[in-house]
């Protein structure tokens, strides 16, 4: 029988999960809510949850297009955020109706993960099972993105800040001018995901780079005191109990090459370090060098797969 998701037991759902997926990729319940029927762009109607007799067989949920929270995505782009079943006949089973009622709604086109509240930038290579149902239900792959991971106890920053920069957490008399930032600089989705998690945790969730009054660059700190970790967060069970995340970071185009970036992100993950961190992760990325001088290295390997639906 398929049922909705609501009143769904979440804590069972995410056990569910964990028996189907490698251990790196192990969630808790409070993180399957907040991914799921916690986001505005969940789609109650495509989402399910499969079982008989009280015993669950599978689960889905579909996100829509974020087009209705921030420019650029498509609306017409639909967003497998996750599935999970303990055989292969109940994912088929899943996707079969997925697709038909997508398809019948207008959408054209299904992104595995990159959603809004994501679990998955793309397909890890290294969950193969998963790769392998995907492909059998005729997803293409695309380019490749990482995670990176480094322990940050003995971590030291190298990279001096340049002349006028000021690097600090933010303050809630902040907030105005880290808004006017991302208007000026980033002004869709990471402007978006950083003001939400700034309503969610407050404004020490984000390291800036100052000059003045004004803000020329961030970084978005996590730790595990976080009430609803994002990005590469998700993934917190697997990096311990004193976990950190860092990204997304960026600063000013006319900063760019100058040192500024460097020195923010060790600025930050000094920050972490003493906030007590030890695991730390950086999420869904191509820049490998960039974070390599810090001491990173990959992961996790993420393909993107999409499927283009037919009328």
């Amino acid at each position: 029988m398929k049922r909705s998701f609501k009143d769904a037991d979440f804590d069972r759902l995410a056990a569910f999960w964990n028996e189907c997926s490698p251990e790196k990729y192990l969630i808790d319940g409070e993180q399957l809510r907040l991914n799921t029927v916690d986001s505005p762009v969940f789609d109650w109607g495509a989402s399910c949850i499969e079982d008989a007799d009280g015993e669950i067989l599978g689960f889905v949920s579909i996100k829509k297009s974020a087009a209705s929270l921030y420019q650029g995505p498509d609306q017409d782009v639909a967003h497998l955020s996750c599935i999970a079943y303990c055989e292969a006949q109940y994912g088929l089973d899943l996707m079969t109706d997925v697709k038909m009622l997508l398809a019948n709604r207008g959408f054209t086109k299904i992104q595995f993960g990159q959603d809004s509240r994501h679990f998955f930038p793309g397909c890890p290579t290294d969950y193969p099972s998963l790769c392998s149902f995907l492909t059998v239900e005729g997803f293409s792959e695309g380019g490749e993105c990482v995670d990176l991971e480094r322990n940050l106890t003995d971590y030291k920053n190298v990279f001096p800040t340049p002349a006028g920069d000021e690097l600090r957490v933010l303050t809630n008399k902040d907030i105005p001018a880290l808004a006017d930032f991302f208007d000026r600089e980033f002004p869709y989705r990471w402007k978006y995901d950083t003001m939400t998690k700034v309503s969610i945790e407050g404004p020490s969730c984000v390291f800036g780079l100052f000059h003045g009054d004004r803000i020329d660059g961030f970084a978005l700190v996590q730790d595990s005191s976080n009430k609803a970790p994002i990005g590469g967060a998700v993934w917190h069970p697997s990096l311990g109990k004193n976990w950190g995340a860092l990204g997304a970071i960026g600063v000013a185009k006319d900063l760019r090459g100058k040192g500024s970036g460097n020195a923010l992100l060790g600025s930050a993950l000094e920050h972490l370090r003493d906030k007590g961190v030890d695991r730390c992760i950086i999420d869904w990325t191509g820049l490998v060098d960039f974070y390599g001088k810090h001491g990173f290295v990959p992961t996790r390997t993420y393909k993107s797969m999409s499927l283009v639906l037919e009328a």
